[in-house]
């Protein structure tokens, strides 16, 4: 069940000005989300990604309480400091996108609903 949702674009320019201070990547992404991110669109999807998860989730997270990494496939996927998400509980969905001057990512937290077998929903 579906129980929040977020959505954030940023500037690529914003980020790349931002990122003239080198204390600035540290503080927006985790240790292994600075060896992934090499790029300014990488960079800049994982700001957009971290501010989509913060509005559906509702809560003030801090840029390292949330991780974003790329799973075997490739797909982005997010992990929130389990003192604020349960994993258990719930699920992130991140979709990450840029293109020449924006990135943009849309944040899905599901509730895990169990359902005794035979039980109608």
């Amino acid at each position: 069940m579906i129980v929040g949702l977020g959505i954030d674009m940023v500037e690529l320019d914003r980020i790349k000005r931002a990122m003239e201070n080198p204390r600035f990547v540290k503080k927006i992404l985790t240790q292994s989300e600075q060896e992934y991110c090499t790029t300014l669109a990488k960079v800049a999807g994982r700001w957009a990604a971290k501010e989509a998860i913060a509005k559906a989730v509702g809560l003030q997270l801090t840029w390292q309480d949330v991780e974003i990494l790329p799973d075997e496939m490739g797909q982005p996927t997010a992990r929130v400091s389990p003192r604020f998400l349960d994993p258990v509980r719930y699920r992130l969905k991140v979709s990450i996108s840029h293109e020449r001057h924006h990135a943009v990512a849309v944040a899905i937290l599901e509730r895990l609903v169990y359902q005794a077998p035979g039980s109608l929903m």
